[in-house]
């Protein structure tokens, strides 16, 4: 008979095999047609006790309450709008502060009776109220009020506190300060010859159709749907997100106009209109948004975003900022609310332990701006101290949005209504909940959870009473055992909730053993192949404090036997409070030596070290990804260029190929590729009915007798004969020979260009940029985001060093974070600087002369970047194979799409580029080298 130890690693180790690729299990598709789901959310108080609570109340008494008196300048900022001098130069998102601020306040006062931070919360909603101007204005702007920055942003924001506020308190002054600023923004934008499109910075701005949407059916004034129903039109028209169509389309969130994190704003929009309007379309959108971000973006902490943005990649490093995931949370609510999938409660669930843990310090005084997944927390008052101000010396986007990770918890942690109540949350503490008949229910946990899996919860009905209760069980708990006041209940199913179908009475106890085997997350190249190993709803973390190696030396550990034991209470470093972990587990590697691993949240709080990304033994195949075609790509009809990042070394790959989503008519059957990137000729021949043809294409890696499909795979891509090439041709090609008017190519803008010298000294052999005014922007249809050349002579004029201000060659910046083609001068050195979500790079040329010419080439083959000066090779980088979609026009001497001053001074001749990449005898040639 088999011991229980060897009975339970058994058990374990059936469970760790189940491999976890870029997500914690995907929730079920939403189906059109299917029947809609909007779950009751009941009005809910709870009463939070063990661990959380600890983390709360530092919060609140750390910072909550004392942040309006530490930094006045939140309020005053408002105040001093029409005084001269004005607040001291705000960040363009600054009047966002004080409603992310109070929104924190009142999601923390459902958690909480602390009286203090009621009264808190209550004066500073007065005192914000009174700033309020005579038309509705709520802003910190003097100008151009509610027409730039992001202003309509911060208005949200505000909007959204003071709705929460009196739906918890019935205050008619919030709502009504809410309903000003709504009309205001109808006046300023309904019939008036302006849009909100109008007014930028669309991922934010637009955000405000959420709340509109809450006050339309507050209030049912008219007005609000007309403006919500104007943003949606607007988000079809670039450069705004199309945040509806796309969905509709099966485009992933990372590949859209707008990846970046503000977006999840306007997107809950959607949600509101599937409300107001009944179209399912809009629900269906909005979940397949959530899927999108839950498949490709969301890093094992259970956080959101790279670098403020989605790249389709969770293991890419990159700042992962606390905005971000607060975002990605109450999105989360939004399609927890739109479906009932008790995987998003799960999603919910590990953010909350793991992601808003982290981000807040144990102490509740600061929070984070980034929070990586190996490395050391940060206070986001020294990060991204540029957002402080006199009187703000701890404000900042971050700082006022934190605390909103835990404070999500009251939205998601029981739902329902009479139909039935979902319990969603785990962990000590009492939950009250009314009902929309006015009844109350409670239920009271008793708990260790995490730590342990034992949780009893008490039922407390107003009376006997008949109603449906639904447990979660959490995907990750394979075998759970759950008893009704000790009779055990059968079709237990993890990913799912129990539904008990019963007369609960006062007293009535339910009993749940929740599975917390371990298991493993493997990781891909950029983290080194390494593995996170997750315990329930914990990432286990290696935190220096607690360890006597370095975080360099961790010692590989064991997948196969690796014991895991839980330090007992009265162990120092669970004793260590307030930032000591709240669950910690020894165990022993490969080579003998003793490892304490944590969780997440609690890691680095000493600003120590942590990895939560480790060297493991027997771990899953890596995962890997297909690059390009990305999905949904319509290419034209020519040789296809497939790539994939390569899996862990010693890989050898199989290529599909297909013309049917099943692969039952294969194309193209490819084995033991070493290479991560294949060449295809595609049928040249389009079906006589048809101008296009889709194709499905999958990768799998071999090691071993190990097999391992790539994560994101099969994506199909389409070859369209009526779709231009992107590998051939020539986008721009001009002489600029005095005159700007192209040989090849269209002329979009020539501003302020005059005729120059050229390099041998004739008159009108170039053209002369100012540094200041001069702009020339080129037309470039189906922009090379593969392979290209650009090539010109330039010869700089007057340059300085100047704080290393951009003296654009050559420029497609079309929005942040993505300028596949940029070529310029910084304090008289050449540069090449890439910006791209999924890594760019920057080459150095050298330093440049005024007054003497030199060429210039830059040479893009797929992976791989060339800078060439006079001829001769200067630097090369390493590139993804495709860049990020977005550009559709070139600048010459200047940015195309940016008004900012970065403009060449000197003279630019000789302008040549083209789709395909140049060998080095062609570059030769243009750099007039024989």
């Amino acid at each position: 008979m088999k011991s229980m130890n060897a009975i339970n690693r058994s058990r374990c180790l059936k469970c760790y095999a189940l491999v976890l690729t870029l997500g914690l299990g995907q929730p079920r598709e939403v189906v059109a047609g299917e029947p809609a789901l909007d779950l009751a959310v009941p009005q809910v108080r709870m009463t939070l006790e063990g661990p959380m609570a600890a983390r709360l109340d530092g919060i609140i008494h750390n910072w909550l309450i004392p942040a309006p008196d530490a930094n006045p300048g939140m309020l005053e900022m408002m105040r001093l709008r029409d005084r001269t001098p004005p607040y001291e130069s705000p960040v363009p998102w600054a009047g966002e502060f004080v409603g992310k601020y109070l929104t924190s306040c009142v999601l923390a006062c459902r958690l909480s009776d602390d009286a203090r931070l009621r009264d808190v919360t209550a004066r500073v909603m007065r005192d914000l109220i009174q700033t309020q101007a005579e038309d509705g204005y709520l802003g910190p702007f003097p100008d151009n009020r509610l027409l730039s920055r992001w202003d309509v942003w911060g208005h949200y924001h505000c909007m959204l506190a003071m709705y929460l506020w009196h739906r918890d308190t019935g205050d008619a002054d919030a709502l009504q300060a809410a309903v000003r600023a709504a009309d205001l923004m109808c006046t300023t934008f309904l019939d008036s010859g302006k849009r909100l499109h109008d007014a930028g910075s669309h991922e934010m701005n637009m955000a405000v159709i959420h709340v509109l949407g809450l006050l339309y059916r507050e209030t049912r004034k008219d007005a609000y749907l007309q403006l919500m129903q104007q943003i949606e039109q607007d988000w079809q028209r670039p450069p705004a997100g199309d945040y509806h169509r796309l969905a509709l389309q099966g485009i992933e969130f990372y590949q859209t106009p707008k990846p970046r994190w503000e977006s999840l704003h306007p997107m809950i929009g959607l949600a509101e209109l599937f409300r107001v309007t009944g179209d399912d379309s809009y629900r269906q959108a909005l979940v397949h948004w959530w899927q999108s971000i839950y498949r490709t973006d969301i890093h094992n902490s259970g956080s959101f975003s790279t670098n403020e943005q989605a790249v389709g990649n969770p293991f890419q490093p990159g700042a992962i900022e606390t905005c971000c995931t607060v975002a990605w949370m109450a999105y989360s609510v939004e399609a927890l609310w739109l479906t009932g999938d008790s995987r998003i409660a799960d999603a919910l669930e590990h953010a909350t332990w793991n992601a808003a843990l982290g981000h807040q310090h144990p102490s509740g005084r600061w929070c984070t701006y980034d929070t990586p997944m190996n490395g050391k927390r940060l206070a986001s008052a020294h990060s991204i101290v540029f957002q402080s101000r006199p009187g703000t010396p701890e404000l900042n986007c971050c700082s006022v949005n934190g605390p909103n990770g835990l404070g999500l918890i009251s939205q998601w942690a029981v739902l329902g209504g009479s139909s039935g109540l979902y319990v969603n949350y785990y962990g000590p503490g009492k939950t009250e909940v009314q009902l929309e008949d006015g009844s109350r229910w409670s239920f009271v946990q008793t708990t260790g959870y995490p730590v342990t899996g034992s949780v009893e919860l008490e039922v407390r009905p107003p009376q006997a009473t008949a109603l449906p209760l639904l447990l979660r069980i959490p995907r990750w708990s394979l075998e759970t055992k759950v008893a009704v006041n000790g009779v055990p209940l059968d079709n237990v199913r993890p990913g799912a909730y129990l539904k008990i179908e019963r007369t609960w009475t006062p007293g009535d106890k339910v009993t749940l053993e929740l599975d917390l085997c371990l298991r493993a997350l493997r990781g891909d190249h950029h983290v080194q192949f390494h593995t996170s190993l997750l315990r329930g709803p914990i990432l286990l973390t290696f935190d220096q404090k607690f360890n006597t190696m370095d975080p360099a030396d961790v010692p590989e550990l064991d997948l196969a036997s690796l014991p895991l034991e839980p330090l007992p209470a009265d162990d120092p470093i669970l004793k260590d409070r307030p930032l000591g972990p709240i669950v910690a587990l020894a165990t022993q590697a490969a080579e003998g030596q003793r490892v304490v691993l944590c969780d997440f949240g609690s890691a680095g709080a000493y600003g120590t070290l942590y990895r939560s990304w480790l060297p493991v033994h027997n771990a899953p195949l890596a995962p890997f990804q297909l690059q390009y075609p990305e999905a949904n790509a319509v290419l034209p009809v020519e040789q296809v260029s497939l790539a994939w990042n390569r899996a862990e070394p010693g890989s050898v790959y199989e290529l599909r190929i297909a013309a049917d989503a099943n692969f039952q008519t294969v194309l193209l059957h490819a084995t033991d590729l070493e290479a991560a990137e294949f060449t295809w000729t595609a049928p040249l021949d389009l079906p006589e009915d048809r101008a296009a043809a889709t194709y499905y294409w999958q990768v799998e890696s071999r090691h071993g007798e190990r097999r391992a499909g790539a994560a994101n795979g099969p994506l199909s891509f389409t070859l369209d004969a009526r779709v231009q090439t992107s590998l051939r041709g020539v986008v721009v090609r001009a002489a600029l020979a005095g005159t700007p008017e192209p040989q090849d190519g269209r002329l979009l803008v020539s501003e302020d260009i005059a005729p120059a010298a050229g390099r041998d000294g004739a008159a009108q052999g170039a053209v002369a940029f100012n540094g200041t005014s001069t702009k020339l922007v080129y037309d470039a249809p189906q922009f090379p985001l593969r392979t290209y050349t650009f090539a010109a002579w330039f010869c700089p004029q007057g340059l300085e060093a100047d704080g290393r201000r951009w003296h654009q060659i050559v420029s497609a910046w079309c929005e942040p974070v993505n300028d596949p083609l940029r070529v310029s001068v910084q304090d008289l050195e050449l540069v090449v600087s890439i910006e791209q979500p999924n890594g760019g790079c920057r080459l150095s040329g050298g330093r440049v002369e005024n007054g003497k010419w030199a060429h210039v080439a830059v040479v893009k083959k797929f992976t791989e970047l060339t800078l060439y000066v006079n001829g001769k090779q200067a630097g090369r980088a390493s590139v993804p194979a495709s860049y990020q979609p977005g550009p559709k026009n070139v600048g010459i001497g200047c940015n195309p799409n940016y008004t900012g001053p970065e403009v060449f001074q000197g003279h630019l001749a000789q302008v040549l580029f083209v789709r395909e990449a140049l060998p080095e005898e062609e570059i030769r040639k243009l750099a007039d080298i024989p």
